[in-house]
């Protein structure tokens, strides 16, 4: 009787670790995701390399003006890379469907749709309309 219960204790224990590593993990990933789309607006390069460095009130008062000038400007090639690369994309899948069969191409579309409708589910969870780092180009 004590070694089943020791066995199956053991067996929880195991599953509770999987379980928190997991969840530590997917917790740790997010951060990371978040903070690397943070820099791709101007305000979050800013704060991040602010951060960083680690300024004086003084250094921040010098430094902030031309921070913010490149700041905007990456933020702006970011915005122009996604954009680019939106049209690849789109030029691509205009190129290639002709060769593609029937399921391809549903599985191309549903795809397509569910990374559509992922970015649209997630700007809806925060609340806006559109993506905080996009213009509204439509």
């Amino acid at each position: 009787m004590k070694t089943y219960q020791i066995t199956i204790a053991a067996i929880l224990l195991v599953a509770v670790g999987f379980a928190a590593g997991f969840f530590t993990h997917r917790a740790m990933s997010v951060k990371r995701i978040q903070r690397v789309a943070q820099l791709r607006s101007s305000a979050g390069f800013e704060d991040n390399l602010f951060r960083i460095i680690q300024p004086s009130e003084e250094q921040r008062a010098q430094l902030s003006p031309i921070v913010q000038r490149y700041a905007g400007q990456i933020a702006d090639n970011n915005q122009e890379s996604r954009r680019r690369q939106k049209e690849l994309v789109d030029s691509m899948h205009l190129e290639i469907k002709p060769l593609l069969t029937e399921k391809q191409l549903e599985q191309l579309d549903r795809f397509s749709r569910r990374f559509r409708d992922y970015k649209n589910h997630r700007r809806k969870k925060d609340g806006k309309k559109s993506h905080p780092r996009e213009k509204n180009e439509e």
